[in-house]
């Protein structure tokens, strides 16, 4: 758990609400669903997360057993389920808030994760994955990332290959090619029993990674095996992802193996420079709504917003913060209009202003010197005379310090 200080907590506040209206200029309604959630609603929907990394307590008052909800993906379907179940399909929503996961990684410790997504429920096939993808990547780009990849893959290819087998085997295989290697993959697939297509064609997941090239040695490898209709799915949305032009690079792993017991369908990832890990991760669920009572097709995708600001500080896409201005003595009664222009004011102390100015990180200091005006910049200390008619002084300081913010 951390503090944000400003202006980082500006930042990360002014990137959640850009990806946030994103969603919502593609009709996705924002939801707000509480941060401590019944447990058993929170392990319906764990996926690829561990009970360990749940963190659960006796709520004192009832004697029910809660969580601090790890992921908000679930309390939306119950949501769905519930209390919006009488409306029709599809479901567009979306959400913005901290999760919370007991994580042991080494680096980066931080278990409050905050996060943006969307979820559309209620819309079957590629067509619907291919709009959630849109929806992320219109939500990237209006953060200000315009560089980065697409990764798919498919929950069903490697989990159809390995179904005939009983669940720890097959899950020793997958483990196994988790990490490309195929050797392993091979001789726990021949301990498993697994039929010579089967077999020959888990062989083969370890290398079906990269972009186009991909495809014909995929459709010879898996072609007549229970996982060639997961690869026609997951081809038609390589296409259409393409078609639409959504990044500069789409790549296809046919081996991903990622939450195979909770996604049934494509998967999806984007990456970019910087944080060595996904940026935004998402897929298609479609067996989620059926625990809670109402079966419907459901896909996703939600971003790290730490780690996309990681990636745009890499990319030297930072935003800045708006400037402010502190009225130094004699300028006070200016704050209302200011403020109704949209320019952030405060009262300055009565001594060392532009000291005062620079520890709290206003960028201007209005000063009032014989009925006269000046716009000093805080760290330069230049200063530049202003108008002395009210208009035409907030009109001009409006010009000013928008210019000197980057035009934000």
């Amino acid at each position: 758990m951390r503090d944000l200080l400003p202006p980082e907590a500006w930042r990360h506040a002014d990137l959640g609400r850009r990806i946030v209206r994103s969603f919502e200029l593609s009709g996705y309604e924002l939801v707000v669903v509480p941060l401590f959630e019944f447990a058993d609603v929170v392990e319906r929907g764990l996926g690829g997360l561990e009970s360990h990394e749940v963190l659960r307590f006796v709520e004192p008052e009832s004697g029910a057993v809660v969580s601090l909800r790890p992921d908000m993906t679930p309390q939306v379907a119950r949501l769905v389920a519930t209390r919006l179940a009488a409306l029709p399909s599809p479901a567009r929503l979306c959400y913005q808030g901290s999760v919370l996961r007991r994580r042991q990684e080494r680096a980066r410790r931080h278990r409050q994760i905050p996060q943006a997504g969307i979820e559309l429920i209620g819309c079957d096939g590629p067509d619907g994955d291919l709009e959630v993808l849109n929806v992320a990547v219109s939500a990237l780009r209006a953060s200000g990332l315009n560089d980065f990849v697409i990764d798919l893959g498919h929950g069903r290819i490697a989990a159809a290959l390995v179904e005939p087998i009983p669940a720890d085997r097959a899950r020793e295989i997958l483990d196994a090619l988790e990490v490309k290697d195929e050797t392993e993959v091979v001789r726990r697939a021949e301990r498993a029993g697994l039929s010579t297509a089967s077999l020959a064609a888990l062989a083969e997941l370890p290398g079906l990674h990269g972009g186009a090239e991909v495809w014909p040695k995929a459709e010879r490898a898996l072609g007549g095996t229970s996982a060639e209709p997961a690869l026609r799915e997951l081809k038609r949305l390589w296409e259409g992802a393409r078609a639409a032009e959504l990044a500069p690079s789409i790549l296809v792993d046919l081996g991903e193996t990622r939450d195979f017991a909770y996604y049934t369908g494509a998967l999806f990832q984007i990456h970019a420079e910087g944080p060595g890990r996904p940026l935004g991760a998402g897929g298609r669920y479609d067996g989620l709504l059926d625990r809670f009572g109402a079966p419907r097709p459901a896909v996703g995708f939600a971003f790290g917003l730490d780690d996309v600001a990681w990636a745009l500080e890499r990319a030297g896409l930072g935003a800045a913060p708006p400037a402010r201005l502190l009225l130094a003595p004699g300028t006070e009664a200016l704050a209302p209009l200011l403020r109704n222009a949209g320019i952030a004011a405060a009262p300055a102390p009565s001594r060392e202003v532009l000291d005062y100015a620079r520890a709290w990180r206003y960028s201007h200091v209005l000063e009032a010197l014989g009925g006269e005006f000046s716009l000093v910049e805080s760290e330069s200390q230049r200063r530049e005379p202003l108008p002395a008619e009210p208009s035409a002084l907030i009109s001009t300081l409006s010009t000013r310090l928008r210019a000197s913010a980057g035009g934000s």
